[in-house]
């Protein structure tokens, strides 16, 4: 049977259970509705609460589409494009079941989007209704004369109104008290199960970032699938620091506590030094995360305690300590093993995937702990570049991979466009079709496989040269090439990921200039103008910054990226490379002299990860 048809089959069998439905059902339960259901700045909304409020915001939802549908802007079978351009708040979890109920679609915008970036996805997204928050509301108005979809009294702003005379836009709750209530048994939005519920971006190769939709039956199935992985269970209360436009808390964080009727403690921002405080005020036994955070989080405890064994003593023990599990991606072994001992957890489910999710594997307990998981289904390999299926990695004594040449390819699938996993990019087929060649999805991940008890498991082994993964989120080296290209002087560009002591990738440029001395103050004052006005997302910001004359170039002239990819930022190895760097909080780029490096390499040595620096 064809996946098409499978996919025809539950449409019609299980049609009914689309996000808005179901939570619209679970949060009716009687032993369910007074049972709170996530925390915010203090205080509580049970599930009744945020039931009804999401009922408000499907029903503006529904009164807006119905408004565009009258001047002609969309038909009847048309969703309406929801944007969310503003960092995590109540406000953005009424909106995702306010759109799962009314059928609509939301868009997560990423808050580093700037400039000609927002204002290109936003239009794209065909977006007729788009909330902003005080963090954000300048940079939409900046560009409200190059939106041509939303109009400005469909921009609202969410939080506090703003004081008398200051108003940019229209309060979200002065739209949601003018708005009927609709009849919902006689209102019934035709909703696909296999239709976008939240569309996440991620960054393509080139051009604009890529709308990955996320369905129903996506965001449904993630509740269900990680619940039964992790034993959630009805008195779990998660820790949801990550930002909701990104897939890892709505998959990870919001669904699965929805299924098991947990709750979750909602930060409107990630904050390293708040982490103990928030899991001991507020009974926190689970977290999804994404592994930079997580060694954030390591570092603030290590410098309040002083000791490993001085953390174990007061947290790990603790009356008030619950913590017992975490689930997420990117975070070191040594870290995830440090955060085990310190709360005296359980287990972290370490996972390696992505939000179109075709591939997916999780860190069980007695697992290798190096490895991402085990990877049962042979539909899942590496290719080398030629597509022919790799080796499997042979490790020496000490666990170190010795052919890494013949092990390590690209992480794939074998499947085709029409799956159950995912259907494509958002308005993006030529993005949808480099993800499918040959029979294969493609991760974009560098990976290998090694055979332990008679058993596969999946090693990762970072991105492909058109990639950098950084804090979590994949974007497109080629962005990052641009926005260095922009520059004054700057000639020619490359912009590749390199090791990470902590998580991910940092991000490295190449560049050539006409004949200029490079001048580290104002180049980086430059990139932050680029931020500003640019268009340019702050992680695309280089940290590392390398001054060639030259460019190592094929026989069509075409740059070498694996070369400089190889050498990275390792002056001991390559003494005569010209290499600048920065670290958080500083306002220019500094030269890499050997004492330098010989302090960036003490941090990989701490961390266990000396190999990502020695391996070439």
């Amino acid at each position: 049977m064809s996946n098409f048809s499978v996919k025809t089959i539950l449409r019609k069998t299980l049609g009914f259970l689309n996000v808005g439905s179901i939570f619209r059902f679970l949060a009716g339960l009687p032993f369910r509705r007074n049972r709170v259901l996530f925390i915010f700045e203090g205080r509580e909304y049970t599930y009744a609460q945020t039931c009804a409020e999401s009922e408000r915001y499907a029903a503006l939802f529904l009164s807006v589409k119905q408004e565009r549908i009258k001047k002609g802007l969309m038909n009847h079978q048309d969703s309406l494009a929801v944007g969310m351009y503003q960092e995590n708040t109540p406000e953005f979890v009424f909106a995702f079941f306010g759109a799962a109920m009314s059928g609509s679609v939301l868009f997560g915008f990423n808050t580093g989007f700037r400039g000609d970036t927002l204002v290109r996805i936003i239009n794209q997204a065909g977006t007729g209704i788009l909330l902003v928050d005080e963090g954000s509301l300048r940079e939409v108005e900046r560009i409200l004369p190059e939106l041509n979809t939303v109009q400005q009294n469909r921009i609202f702003q969410v939080g506090h109104p703003a004081e008398a005379g200051e108003e940019v836009f229209p309060n979200i709750a002065d739209a949601l008290s003018t708005v009927p209530f609709p009849d919902w048994k006689k209102q019934k939005p035709g909703i696909d199960i296999f239709g976008p519920l939240i569309v996440i971006y991620t960054s393509g190769t080139t051009g604009l970032p890529k709308g990955v939709p996320c369905s129903h039956a996506k965001c449904f199935g993630a509740g269900m699938i990680t619940r039964k992985r992790i034993g959630l269970k009805s008195g779990d209360r998660g820790y949801i620091c990550m930002p909701l436009f990104h897939s890892n808390s709505i998959l990870l964080g919001i669904m699965p506590l929805v299924v098991t009727g947990g709750s979750f403690l909602l930060k409107r921002k990630f904050s390293a030094g708040a982490f103990e405080e928030d899991i001991l005020a507020n009974g926190v036994t689970y977290m999804n995360y994404v592994g930079q955070p997580v060694h954030y989080i390591l570092s603030a405890l290590e410098r309040k305690y002083g000791s490993g064994k001085a953390i174990v003593q007061a947290l790990a023990s603790h009356p008030q300590n619950r913590f017992r599990i975490a689930h997420g991606n990117g975070a070191l072994p040594v870290d995830r093993q440090k955060l085990i001992e310190y709360l005296g957890m359980d287990h972290i489910y370490e996972l390696y995937g992505s939000t179109e999710a075709p591939i997916t594997t999780v860190v069980q307990p007695g697992d290798p702990p190096d490895s991402v998981g085990e990877v049962p289904s042979k539909e899942i390999v590496i290719l080398n570049e030629n597509d022919e299926i790799c080796q499997p990695g042979v490790a020496d004594s000490s666990g170190q991979l010795v052919n890494y040449h013949e092990a390590v390819g690209e992480i794939a699938r074998k499947m085709k466009p029409d799956n159950v996993f995912f259907d494509g990019y958002f308005q993006n087929q030529s993005a949808t079709e480099k993800k499918f060649r040959n029979g294969y999805f493609r991760s974009g991940d560098l990976g290998h496989i090694r055979m332990i008890n008679n058993k596969r498991y999946l090693y990762f082994n970072g991105r492909t040269d058109d990639w950098i993964r950084k804090d979590g989120e994949n974007f497109s080296a080629e962005n990052v090439a641009q926005s260095v290209l922009n520059l004054d002087g700057v000639q020619q560009v490359a912009a590749y990921g390199v090791p990470c002591h902590v998580a991910d990738e940092r991000v490295m440029v190449a560049v050539q200039l006409n004949g200029q001395v490079f001048d580290p103050k104002r180049f980086h004052d430059e990139l932050m103008q680029q931020q500003k006005q640019g268009g340019m997302d702050p992680k695309w910001m280089p940290d590392f910054i390398r001054v060639l004359e030259d460019f190592p170039v094929t026989r069509t002239h075409k740059i070498l990226i694996r070369p400089l990819k190889q050498q990275h930022f390792n002056i001991e190895r390559h003494p005569d490379m010209e290499i600048y760097f920065r670290q958080r909080g500083d306002d220019t780029y500094h030269p890499l002299t050997p004492e330098a490096f010989a302090a960036i390499r003490e941090e990989f040595q701490k961390t266990g990860t000396l190999h990502l620096l020695e391996r070439y």
